[in-house]
């Protein structure tokens, strides 16, 4: 039998390599989430990816640069998600100047991203991962901020200004476009305390659904209410 050609031999460690770094990128990314950069060890991170203690150093070089990497990997992950739902709205929005059409807009995106957020494929520990960084006010917060959140929350913006007619740069356009998007995101980060009060055993997409009626008109008059619009036309 003759040996592998060499480019598929290297072919093969290099896969081998990247699915090994996504292993503890994900092992890292759950563990520093649920306790904390600090708290969480080396060693915990490579039992975790099932992985030996060295794999760390050899591929990320430390534990700082693997927390910022499993950053890198959520942003990467939130980034591909919401790309399709926010390339759609802006070009929805560029071909109208019907300040009603551009409501609709808006509601239907951000029903989107919360249907994200309420997934089950977004683990809470992400989520968590997410909060800590952000009072961290470091690196990873930062490199989450640029590649998924300042985008969005820009294009949000420049719609927004549109249907309240102020500038993108107007204090109450910024808020506003702030208070319609991350009202959403609260829903996740006390999803405990969600399932509490409607006494669910369990957060599935029928029950996303159920809450996303109840939340949609009251979305869509806020943002009537904010453009001087009537409920009705």
């Amino acid at each position: 039998m003759s040996a592998p050609a060499p480019n598929a031999s290297r072919s093969t460690d290099a896969t081998r390599g990247a699915q090994a770094r996504e292993r503890m990128i994900l092992a890292a990314l759950d563990l520093f989430g649920r306790h904390g950069f600090d708290a969480t060890t080396t060693r915990m991170i490579a039992q975790a990816a099932e992985m030996n203690l060295g794999a760390i150093p050899y591929y990320f070089g430390s534990k700082e640069d693997l927390y910022a990497e499993a950053a890198g990997y959520l942003a990467s992950f939130i980034e591909r998600e919401q790309a399709a739902p926010l390339s759609e709205l802006k070009a929805q929005s560029a071909q109208t100047q019907d300040v009603r059409q551009l409501i609709e807009q808006v509601v239907r995106f951000l029903l989107t991203q919360a249907r994200l957020l309420l997934a089950d494929k977004v683990p809470g520990s992400w989520v968590q991962f997410f909060l800590r960084a952000q009072a961290e006010h470091g690196e990873a917060f930062e490199r989450i901020f640029a590649q998924v959140v300042e985008p969005m929350q820009q294009c949000l913006t420049d719609i927004m200004a549109r249907i309240i007619q102020r500038s993108p740069d107007d204090f109450q356009t910024r808020a506003l476009s702030f208070i319609v998007l991350h009202q959403f995101v609260c829903f996740r980060l006390a999803d405990s305390v969600l399932m509490r009060r409607m006494d669910w055993d369990a957060i599935t997409p029928e029950r996303v659904e159920q809450l996303l009626d109840v939340i949609a008109p009251h979305l869509r008059a806020q943002l009537l209410s904010a453009a001087h619009l009537p409920l009705q036309p």
